[in-house]
């Protein structure tokens, strides 16, 4: 599995644009709270590509931008 350096910071700047909880996002996603405080909090630098490409899709990305996002 890929690891993405930045997937904390550049996660939290997309919900910060959006107005957005992290709770709101894993109520939209169905990916677990857990993982996503993990992954904000740095933590968590693995993703896979099933929760990837339903950040992507929830943040109107290309799996590509999300991934260059989070790299």
């Amino acid at each position: 599995m890929r690891t993405y350096e930045h997937a904390g910071a550049a996660l939290q700047r997309l919900l910060d644009a959006r107005g957005l909880t992290p709770a709101a996002l894993a109520a939209a996603t169905g990916i677990d709270a857990g993982v996503l405080r993990r992954i904000l909090s740095g933590r968590q630098k693995s993703i896979s590509t099933r929760n990837l490409v339903s950040f992507s899709r929830f943040f109107g990305l290309s799996l590509m931008e999300l991934i260059d996002l989070f790299s």
